[in-house]
Parts: C-alpha cells; sequence; structure tokens
C-alpha cells in the first residue's frame, strides 16, 4: 500500500539475489494458464486491465475454497510447504526445489518446509531392509 493506503503495483527488483529466478511451470498447467488469460483483459494472467488483485483477495478466495470444500482452514502460505513436500516426495533433489523456493540455501528449504511422514519412512525402511 502506498503513504494512502491505496494498493498499489511495485515494479522493482526483489529483496535478495536469490529471489531473483526462473521457477519453471508444469506442462499440464500450461493450457490452464492460456484459457485463463483469454478470458480476461489483462495483459497478466490473472487480472482485469490494470486493476491490481491484491495479495488479501488471493487469500481470501483460497479461505472461501477450503469452506466450500469442507477442508480444515490453512494459512495461504500452507500452499508453499505443501508444495515443497510433494516435490520431495515426487523425487525433485533438494537443491533444485531450494532454488524454486529462492531459498539461500538447501538448509533451509529442508528445516523449514519439507515435512516427511510415517507412511514414508516406513516405505524406505522397508526398502532398506531388502537388502539384508
Amino acid at each position: 500500500k502506498d503513504e494512502l493506503g491505496k494498493y498499489c503495483r511495485i515494479n522493482s527488483t526483489p529483496k535478495t539475489e536469490t529471489s531473483r529466478r526462473i521457477i519453471p511451470l508444469p506442462k499440464q498447467i500450461i493450457p490452464l494458464l492460456k484459457e485463463t488469460k483469454k478470458k480476461n483483459n489483462s495483459k497478466y494472467v490473472v487480472g482485469s486491465g490494470d486493476r491490481i488483485v491484491s495479495v488479501r483477495s488471493y487469500q481470501r478466495s483460497f479461505e472461501l475454497l477450503l469452506k466450500k470444500l469442507n477442508i480444515q482452514h490453512h494459512g495461504f502460505h500452507a500452499l508453499r510447504h505443501t508444495f515443497a513436500t510433494r516435490a520431495i516426495e515426487c523425487g525433485m533433489d533438494v537443491k533444485s526445489l531450494s532454488e524454486i523456493l529462492g531459498h539461500k540455501n538447501s538448509t533451509i528449504t529442508l528445516n523449514r518446509y519439507v515435512h516427511s511422514f510415517m507412511a514414508h519412512k516406513r516405505d524406505f525402511m522397508n526398502r532398506l531392509g531388502k537388502l539384508f
């Protein structure tokens, strides 16, 4: 927000060098983004003209979706944690994930964003057990 409390778009460099990154998108999502872009009159994928869509709008949409689907409320930032955990589960290496998330090093990614599950621990222990 600006000094008058109004939303304004700020185009500048990110706060850290690691925040400057290229994030590849899954090929499955490209058609959905193109279809969404066709439906609006903005130069951005999501938007309407030059109207600014606030972060709070996205957060509220997320809250309403959770409620509609009868899913326990989690903060919008939980999506980032879920992404990181699922990426590791799919076999993404920690270094690549760390760069996608914009972390300075992989330790931050492992300690803050990647969550392990007992089912996966059992699976890996059973795989190790087959070696004996």
